[in-house]
């Protein structure tokens, strides 16, 4: 595999939980630990010359920095004096199990309506959620940068293709530009209507991690809030659209 020469991780993303985790006496003791809060302020750069590590000690090839983005695993980073990530450990979360803070965006009440949007897709047509009511409303609140968020576009995919478009709705929404968008679609597929530019709708509904999907039903009312990668996310998703058809 063609090494890139870097990988940026918005570590919002990845949902890492509050606290230190424990240290491991493996990693150089030149190294400095980095708590959630130093990480939370951080743009994580992955270079080439950074070593991986397993909880147990085993230095990992940079093929396995896909654990960054599963859920079973939590990255812990170690930085030099600069600042700069040298050295990450994935630790098993069910070897290792810790509390995690309860994260606060996932929180609907029952019977909630979901908020109005208007929203300009790439190609040009407004789209407006309260127009949709009669339909199940899918939305995927995503970025280009967002690891996780590309990673589950072939699960969030084959989703579309299970349902009539006249039954359910499928809106991508982004703070990304339309001209960066068309790039990154000529090499990745994404069968959402995406609304790039939506920093209005992201703002409505208060989404700081990413990705967070969402379902509504027919009334307009929520019915599904996920944070975050889920490897099971199309299951999830199937579970709530068949609920309501």
């Amino acid at each position: 595999m063609k090494l890139l020469k870097y990988i940026s991780i918005f570590v919002i993303a990845l949902q890492i939980p509050n606290g230190f985790s424990q240290s491991y006496d493996f990693v150089s003791s030149e190294l400095i630990q980095l708590s959630d809060d130093d990480v939370a302020k951080m743009n994580i750069m992955i270079t080439p010359g950074i070593k991986l590590y397993n909880d147990k000690g085993n230095q990992l090839g940079m093929d396995q920095l896909s654990l960054m983005t599963n859920p079973e695993f939590r990255p812990i980073f170690y930085a030099n004096t600069d600042g700069k990530i040298k050295a990450i450990v994935f630790e098993n979360k069910l070897e290792n199990p810790i509390l995690v803070q309860h994260n606060s965006e996932a929180d609907f009440t029952e019977g909630e309506y979901a908020m109005d949007f208007l929203a300009e897709d790439m190609n040009g047509s407004i789209v407006k959620l309260s127009e949709l009511r009669g339909k199940v409303v899918v939305l995927n609140f995503w970025f280009i940068k967002c690891a996780p968020c590309v990673m589950e576009m072939p699960d969030l995919n084959e989703v579309v293709s299970m349902y009539d478009s006249d039954d359910v709705v499928f809106i991508g929404i982004t703070f990304d530009s339309k001209e960066l968008v068309e790039q990154f679609l000529q090499s990745k597929d994404f069968e959402y209507t995406i609304t790039p530019n939506a920093n209005d709708a992201i703002s409505i509904y208060g989404v700081q991690s990413f990705p967070t999907n969402m379902v509504i039903n027919q009334q307009g009312q929520i019915v599904l809030k996920e944070i975050g990668y889920r490897t099971n996310m199309k299951d999830v998703l199937v579970s709530a659209i068949n609920k309501l058809l």
